[in-house]
């Protein structure tokens, strides 16, 4: 058996098996998917013609046509009614519907989130002003439903359909071709509606240009244009078709489905033309953005909490529990830090040297004031130096070094806990890539002390030489490690390694 499409099958069937799940309806329990599909389509056709009657309260009253229809209103009663509706608009838990299917790829069963309506933004800006009222429409998936029988899936083409519809009306199938004019129409009016949701996730956040939805409209700009293009020539021949058969089977067609007919690809014609004016105007917002606000393309500078942490990862994602949220806020709010570096160390950066710039005899001017020179603490190279041998010659031998603590003796650990500034060099290699100079600079006159230390290392150990040129990389060490806990000292385990020669 082929499993390839298996999750994708399941998460195509879910949203059928879960309509009407879950609901307590009273005498209307044994009708309840049937209500259901009922409302869907009464909505999908009310979104054909463009009408905005799609409110909750006008959901309500779909459901109770329904009833009529099947001559169960007896059956029914406000609450049911209701609970029915709020069941399809949303999920027992007041969100999105969940249910569980194999995913293909990692091969693990994962949840899936769903649902029937979404709001009709552009509507309900409208009918917010009027009367403060939401408008809902179909979302993806119902309209999935509805035409799961065709077997209608995305990647269906508007211009094969077109193509269809001039049969239809070629050979004379009008009522064929009326179907197919609505599919078309509500294909058409899908693809304006995701045109309009990235719009509006652009108009509030710019970041959406990089988004995959983003990346995914661009790559599909040139399949919009060419539907366009096409969709001039099919609607012209579909209009000399229905002239023509209007003129030579005039004794055998029905006039009126021919006017409904016509009447409805002009409507179809009218959504082809909004959804390229959202593709225009989506242009016209994403060159003004361009234009006007470049920095929003460079490339981001270093790493922050709100941009990385916040919007990229927290809000998408979220939480698994309410414990992670103290962690991930802990180290931002806390007056006790975690453990860094100790604090006499930070003290003893303050400690300067004086000395005497000239002794003098001179009683005379014993008891003047001193006039001293500062002199500037410095690294003890040599300590630091013997400290470092073992790591460079790891790299130079191996290709990389990582800081544990089994890669030292007891006492070379205890020397390493003692000399801070050999440890403050592993922070200092960590921000950025060191390349290794090519030429021995006089004096050991590098340009910072990583050059300082790496050179005065060759110069002392000849078989370092082949170090001359490399690029090193210093990352905390991939694999979960703890930290390499010293006498008085914790440090992450580091791992040096040359990207390139």
């Amino acid at each position: 058996m082929n499993w390839n499409d298996f999750g994708a099958r399941n998460r195509r069937l879910n949203p059928l098996w879960s309509l009407g799940a879950g609901m307590n309806l009273g005498e209307l329990q044994p009708y309840k998917e049937m209500i259901a599909l009922s409302v869907l389509l009464q909505v999908y056709y009310l979104e054909l013609e463009s009408s905005e009657q799609r409110t909750r309260e006008d959901l309500v009253e779909l459901a109770w046509n329904s009833l009529e229809r099947f001559g169960i209103t007896k059956h029914g009663s406000p609450e049911s009614v209701e609970r029915l509706v709020d069941g399809l608009l949303w999920s027992g838990g007041g969100g999105d519907f969940e249910a569980y299917y194999y995913e293909d790829l990692s091969r693990e069963i994962a949840v899936q989130k769903y649902k029937y309506f979404t709001v009709d933004e552009d509507a309900t800006r409208t009918s917010w002003e009027e009367n403060g009222t939401t408008v809902y429409r179909l979302s993806e998936y119902a309209m999935e439903l509805i035409f799961m029988s065709h077997e209608i899936i995305d990647e269906f083409q508007v211009s094969i359909k077109l193509l269809e519809i001039q049969m239809h009306i070629k050979h004379g199938r009008v009522t064929r071709a009326m179907q197919d004019v609505n599919e078309l129409i509500s294909r058409v009016r899908k693809m304006t509606q995701q045109q309009q949701e990235y719009r509006n996730a652009l108009r509030r956040n710019p970041k959406h240009i990089f988004s995959e939805y983003g990346t995914q409209r661009h790559e599909r700009l040139e399949e919009i244009h060419q539907q366009f293009d096409e969709e001039r020539k099919h609607f012209d021949n579909i209009h000399r078709s229905l002239a023509r058969l209007a003129n030579d089977e005039k004794d055998v067609i029905d006039f009126n489905e021919l006017r409904q007919l016509s009447e409805r690809v002009e409507l179809s014609r009218r959504v082809h033309d909004e959804l390229a004016g959202v593709v225009l105007s989506i242009f016209e917002t994403e060159t003004n953005l361009r234009l006007n606000f470049p920095e929003i393309f460079w490339g981001a500078a270093g790493f922050n909490f709100r941009t990385h942490v916040w919007e990229e990862w927290v809000k998408p994602e979220g939480l698994p529990d309410g414990d992670s949220l103290e962690t991930l806020i802990s180290g931002l709010f806390s007056p006790s830090q975690d453990f860094i570096y100790p604090l006499a160390w930070a003290w003893e950066e303050q400690e300067v040297g004086f000395l005497l710039e000239e002794g003098t005899d001179d009683p005379e001017e014993a008891g003047e004031e001193e006039d001293y020179r500062y002199v500037p603490r410095g690294i003890p190279w040599t300590e630091v130096c013997e400290l470092w041998l073992p790591v460079f010659t790891g790299v130079a031998e191996q290709g990389s070094f990582t800081f544990t603590a089994e890669a030292f003796p007891e006492d070379t650990r205890q020397r390493w806990a003692e000399t801070p500034n050999a440890v403050d060099l592993w922070v200092q290699f960590f921000h950025s890539v060191i390349t290794v100079q090519e030429q021995e600079a006089e004096g050991h006159g590098a340009a910072d002390e990583c050059q300082k230390l790496i050179q005065r290392l060759i110069a002392d150990h000849p078989e370092l030489e082949v170090l001359r040129g490399a690029r090193l990389r210093t990352t905390i060490a991939s694999e979960p490690q703890g930290n390499v806990c010293l006498p008085g000292l914790e440090i992450s385990p580091y791992t040096i390694t040359i990207v390139e020669k």
